[in-house]
Formats: structure tokens, C-alpha cells, sequence
């Protein structure tokens, strides 16, 4: 009887390991899938040299694809387009905004690490705005945008 008990022991504690490591498995594959996004590196931010290379490009006329962007928040876009395009940049994040007819339209924005969007009024208007939210409180960023001249013209206010 003392095997018997013996042996129970040995096939649970057996049972137990496989548990474990099949636990680990799925937890390191998990962690590994948040490292690249759930759709992979293409739900990612554009760095400042794919805006710079996206800006030269929509002056330059029509292009086959545009750049890829490499890891970490989504931008919001709008269609169309025309007119001078710039990205501005404010503590919270970068906003790409173009002027057409004296009146902005943001076109993306991407908030920094800690900072999310809202309150988004993107236009076409005389001002459009924004603020980057901080997540963590306080340092929220307000930014409105208009047209000086043909170019698109940034004014930051901190709402501490």
C-alpha cells in the first residue's frame, strides 16, 4: 500500500511540473506578442523621419506605399489632402496638420508615451485643436493650430 501511495505522489507532482511548464509557455508566448502589438509592428506610431519622408512625398506628388511605421499608438488620418503639410511638435505628441484656402486640417497626430488625444476639433476651419491628455494626471497639453499665411502655425497651452 506505502508503493501505491508512493506512486500517487510521484504522478501528481509529475502532473503538477507539466502544468507549470505548459503555464510558462503560454505566458512567455503571450509577452512576446504584446512586445510586437497584436497586429504586429504595423498598429505603430510613424517616427519622425517616416513623417519627414510622408511629407516630402505628398509635395512631391503621388507615391506607390507609404513608408511603414515601426513600433508603438495608432494615428488617426483623414483623406484627402493638398495645401502646405507640417508636422508640429508639443510635449504631448506629434500633430501633421495642412493648410488649404486659409483654413487647417489635422490630418494625424500621435501622442506621446503617457499621453493620449481627445477633445479633437480637426477641421477644415480656421482653428483646429487638440489635447494631449497625460494618463498618469496633470501635464495635459492643449494645442490649436492655425494657418499663417499658407503654413499650418502651432500655439501650445499647458493646462497644468
Amino acid at each position: 500500500m506505502a508503493t501505491t501511495v508512493a506512486r500517487r505522489w510521484v504522478l501528481a507532482g509529475g502532473a503538477w511540473l507539466l502544468t507549470v511548464a505548459a503555464a510558462t509557455a503560454v505566458a512567455t508566448g503571450a509577452v512576446g506578442s504584446m512586445r510586437e502589438g497584436i497586429f504586429g509592428t504595423a498598429d505603430a506610431p510613424y517616427t519622425e523621419a517616416d513623417v519627414d519622408a510622408l511629407l516630402a512625398a505628398s509635395s512631391a506628388g503621388p507615391t506607390t506605399a507609404p513608408p511603414t511605421p515601426t513600433p508603438a499608438a495608432s494615428p488617426a488620418s483623414s483623406p484627402g489632402g493638398g495645401g502646405v503639410v507640417r508636422a508640429l511638435t508639443t510635449a504631448g505628441g506629434t500633430i501633421v496638420a495642412a493648410c488649404e484656402a486659409g483654413l487647417v486640417t489635422l490630418r494625424t497626430w500621435t501622442p506621446n508615451s503617457g499621453f493620449e488625444a481627445e477633445h479633437v476639433q480637426r477641421g477644415p476651419a480656421p482653428v483646429a485643436s487638440l489635447r494631449f491628455k497625460a494618463r498618469s494626471g496633470g501635464g495635459d497639453v492643449r494645442a490649436q493650430v492655425t494657418c499663417a499665411g499658407t503654413e499650418p502655425s502651432l500655439a501650445v497651452v499647458d493646462d497644468d
